[in-house]
């Protein structure tokens, strides 16, 4: 595969994008002291991407509404409405992640924290 070629959009490399896309919404809410955001918990998410993203995938219209309340909608709402671009299409997400996978998943996760920085630098 030459570099010229598209890079496939793998599963992995979502729910990376959907890791930091709830993230992002659950820092807006809670500040930076937010659940995803500790140490180690994108490392758990790269290997069980479902138990580490089940409860705040639950409890995200609860973090638009935080975030809505702190005055920070103007950067949550794009970011809640591309949710379902990164959602597995029919299924859950996944329960376990190969070690091969896992590099698919952190380069979806920081692609996406850099896009949603880049439009709404620290939650503005």
């Amino acid at each position: 595969m030459t570099s010229a070629q598209p890079v496939r959009r793998t599963e992995a490399y979502r729910c990376g994008r959907l890791f930091a896309a709830v993230a992002a919404l659950q820092r807006l809410a809670q500040n930076e002291h937010h659940a995803l955001g500790q140490q180690g918990v994108a490392e758990k998410a790269a290997a069980r991407p479902e138990p580490v993203l089940r409860e705040p995938l639950r409890e995200i219209v609860q973090y638009l509404v935080q975030a809505r309340i702190r005055g920070r909608g103007a950067a949550a709402d794009p970011v809640f409405r591309s949710l379902t671009d990164f959602l597995p299409p029919a299924r859950a997400v996944p329960t376990s992640l190969h070690p091969d996978e896992r590099p698919d998943f952190h380069r979806g996760r920081e692609e996406q924290a850099a896009l949603i920085e880049k439009e709404h630098p620290s939650g503005k």
